[in-house]
This record gives structure tokens, sequence and C-alpha cells, in this order.
């Protein structure tokens, strides 16, 4: 079993608790629980069918396939990852509850595989102007940013449990992405 520190995280952690601690509102604790709230498990279940479904319908059941796939298998890498590296949540935890181990953030790398897949979806296969195409892209780029800021915010993980967590998902985007046009090129080619 790997062990990361558990008294305050590193001097980039206790940092990142302390600039976004400064950052205490309501109006942002308010934005905060709802980027929260779109890094649970119901909703990122809602999403990532909903956006399957509506790609399988649009644009083929080749990006059904992908993104659930994808989340699924992010989902699985992060319980492995969480129960081997085992490191405890920050003690300061705050304003929502959290249970489980706490690295590597599971809304942040969730997030990052499922937005992240429809983002790559949206870019490459919508025929919208490039425009709204942009617009759409930034906003959910900023979603993923978002969720994962909010885990800090809380102090229901460290900044590299977070950092973790978009790296991983990131990992699993390129992969799914790879193996996806891969098997549509060999199915193309028959």
């Amino acid at each position: 079993m790997l062990t990361l520190p558990e008294e305050g995280g590193h001097a980039f952690d206790r940092w990142a608790h302390s600039l976004l601690s400064d950052w205490r509102n309501g109006t942002v604790t308010a934005w905060m629980k709802g980027f929260s709230y779109l890094g649970s498990t119901l909703t990122i279940i809602i999403v990532t069918i909903g956006s399957a479904v509506i790609f399988g319908f649009l644009k083929g059941w080749r990006f059904t396939v992908m993104l659930i796939g994808g989340v699924l298998f992010g989902y699985l890498l992060n319980r492995v990852l969480k129960g081997w590296i085992d490191r405890a949540r920050p003690e300061t935890l705050w304003g929502i509850t959290a249970d489980g181990a706490s690295f590597p953030s599971a809304n942040a790398m969730l997030g990052m595989i499922m937005f992240g897949l429809i983002l790559v979806i949206i870019w490459r296969e919508s025929k919208l102007p490039k425009a709204v195409n942009a617009v759409v892209c930034a906003l959910l780029a900023l979603c993923i940013l978002l969720m994962g800021v909010c885990r800090v915010y809380f102090h229901v993980h460290y900044i590299t449990d977070v950092l973790a967590g978009y790296s991983a998902g990131l990992a699993v985007i390129c992969a799914t992405i790879r193996i996806g046009d891969v098997r549509y090129r060999k199915t193309k080619g028959r």
C-alpha cells in the first residue's frame, strides 16, 4: 500500500486550503455546493447516460459506448487507486459530507472524464458554428475546473487529490478516444 502525508498534506495542499478559505462567503459557498452536487454519483450517472443516448441518436452509437465505457472504467480505476493509496481526507472538511479515501478525487476524475469526453465529441463532431462549439466547450472546461476547486474549497480533498483526479481522468479520456478511433477505423475498413 502506498501512502501520502496525512498531517495536513504537503505545503502546496495547505497553501490551497488557505487560499480558498479566504474566499468563503455565502454566495461562493452556494455556487461551490452546486458544483459539488454536479460531481455526485447520481448526477454523473444521469448526465453520462443522457449524453450517451443523445450522442447515440445524433452521431452514432460508438459515442455512447465511448462515453459510458470511459466513465465506467474511470469509476473502477478510481476505486482501485483509492483502495491502494488509502489517503485520509483532510480533518478540516466543512460544509458538505464525504466518506472514503481522499486520493484521487472521484469528483475531479469522473467530472474530467465525463465532461472531457462530451467536450471532445462536441468539438470533433458538431456541425454547429465554431464559435458556438467554442463557447460550449469553454463552459464544459469551466465545469471540470470548478468541480475540482469546490472539493478543495470545502476541504473534502487536498489539491493534490484533485490534480491526481484530473491527471487520471485525462489518461482515461486519451485511452478511450484512442480505442474508440481504432475500433471505428477497423469496422469502417471491413
